[in-house]
């Protein structure tokens, strides 16, 4: 049930559920006890219940960021990136005169983390979501505070999320490698696949259809997402008698630059045989050999942005769903060139 239905209920205002749900002051102690039973009725988890003679609550100034791991590829295995949006996340809440509680949990503890939020509410919670998957999304319980997913963009599921637009940063990609004359362009998936990296090789089939491209899934090589796990896979391939088209788009930059690695070891140039586009410019992208051109996320803003979303929830809980996207921008690097007619 929703929690204006639950106001109209109570015969209150959805701004004094607000309180309640908040902990904070400004509702009379049998008011607050009807209320309280209300929510935890309708699944919502609440603080508990001041004694009556307790001194007026104050509002509460922290904010949980939950750092999810299913495993740890994604969240630890791509250097920076998580990183850089927890940094911009911290320097935020300040900004914001919020203090952030930072927890990290695999999803057998997260039950675990569930309960230790409602023995010690925040005002609201940021929950990674870059490894998160629906089945680990439709076991959430109601939070009786609000939350934001980052890096997760969850279109189906009724949560507020952020995080970089996947479809427009491969068809750049795409569309950039198209303009140097490559027709045959491949794609190197994650093949521990996250709701981003499926997202991303579905946008990579709709792009060569936007640029008039055959689309052939032999094509798409599915590798491990780290770089070390994806040179391993990249030479295997290699060993097998792959032959790889004269372009490639990756999931991320850690599997081009592994990539990258086991071609140089196979006498493969990049970008003379090959080119390359990575994902996320990661500190080392502009400093590998070649250095990798790559779709730029502004980890920064994603960041600064989740706060900013996750404040307004705080103050206005009623708000409708968001969903934010953000841009990316295409770095040229030396990873790529025009087509030669030999290809790989």
């Amino acid at each position: 049930m929703k929690l204006k239905e639950i106001a109209a209920i109570a015969n209150v205002s959805p701004s004094t559920i607000s309180l309640v749900i908040n902990g904070r002051d400004g509702v009379s102690y049998e008011k607050r006890k009807q209320i309280t039973k209300l929510l935890n009725d309708y699944g919502y988890e609440v603080p508990a219940m001041p004694p009556k003679d307790a001194p007026p609550v104050g509002g509460n100034k922290s904010i949980r960021f939950i750092k999810f791991k299913r495993h740890a590829m994604l969240v630890d295995g791509n250097p920076g990136f998580v990183n850089s949006i927890v940094d911009a996340i911290e320097i935020e809440c300040r900004r914001q005169r919020y203090v952030l509680q930072m927890t990290s949990c695999s999803n057998e503890q997260l039950p675990g983390i569930i309960e230790a939020i409602r023995e010690e509410p925040a005002a609201g919670i940021l929950l990674l979501g870059t490894e998160l998957s629906d089945v680990d999304i439709s076991m959430l319980p109601n939070f009786s505070v609000p939350m934001v997913v980052i890096d997760n963009y969850l279109p189906f599921q009724d949560f507020n999320c952020i995080t970089m637009n996947n479809r427009e940063a491969i068809f750049r990609s795409v569309e950039y490698l198209a303009s140097l004359g490559h027709s045959r362009i491949g794609f190197l998936a994650n093949a521990l696949a996250s709701n981003n990296c499926n997202e991303r090789r579905m946008a990579f089939q709709s792009a060569l259809v936007q640029q008039g491209l055959a689309y052939d899934g032999q094509l798409v090589f599915e590798v491990h997402p780290t770089p070390d796990g994806a040179y391993q896979s990249v030479h295997t391939l290699l060993e097998q008698g792959a032959r790889f088209p004269s372009a490639l788009v990756a999931n991320n930059d850690s599997i081009a630059l592994g990539a990258i690695k086991a071609f140089k070891e196979f006498s493969i140039r990049v970008p003379e045989d090959i080119s390359i586009v990575g994902f996320d410019n990661i500190p080392f992208s502009g400093l590998s050999d070649p250095p990798l051109t790559t779709m730029e996320v502004s980890c920064k803003e994603m960041g600064i942005w989740s706060v900013r979303l996750l404040c307004d929830l705080i103050r206005y809980p009623f708000s409708a769903i968001t969903k934010m996207q953000i841009s990316t921008r295409l770095v040229v690097r030396s990873s790529t060139a025009p087509f030669r007619c030999a290809e790989a």
